[in-house]
């Protein structure tokens, strides 16, 4: 019986979900992304600083089309920072008038990640 209990919690610990299982990392605070354009062919991205202790990056990426949380591997890393004061980033020399989507992924330690929201900029003609 005492090993029928100790591998029901033991299954538990295992298949529990979010900060309380030591097998899953802590995610991230995730950062508050905006974005203008500043010219016809440059856009300019700031997001909140993210004040973990643990911060490791965070990832910038740029896509013609919405879901890139959902889908990055569709979109393009435009930088990878590993200064979490760093909050701001010129994307240049894009196409006047198209609209481009933007979302940042936010890294720590251990290995836990953050999506902040994706935001999207239409550049003038």
């Amino acid at each position: 019986m005492k090993r029928l209990v100790f591998f029901a919690a033991l299954v538990a610990l295992i298949s529990a979900c979010g900060p309380d299982n030591p097998f899953e990392p802590d995610n991230p605070s995730p950062s508050a992304l905006t974005g203008v354009a500043s010219s016809s062919t440059t856009a300019k991205l700031s997001w909140t600083m993210c004040p973990d202790s643990d911060f490791t990056s965070y990832t910038l990426y740029r896509s013609l089309s919405s879901g890139i949380s959902n889908d990055s591997g569709s979109a393009t890393v435009l930088i990878v920072i590993n200064k979490n004061t760093t909050t701001t980033y010129f994307d240049e020399d894009l196409q006047a008038g198209a609209t481009w989507y933007y979302a940042l992924l936010t890294t720590n330690e251990g290995g836990g990640t953050s999506w902040s929201n994706e935001v999207s900029v239409k550049l003038p003609s």
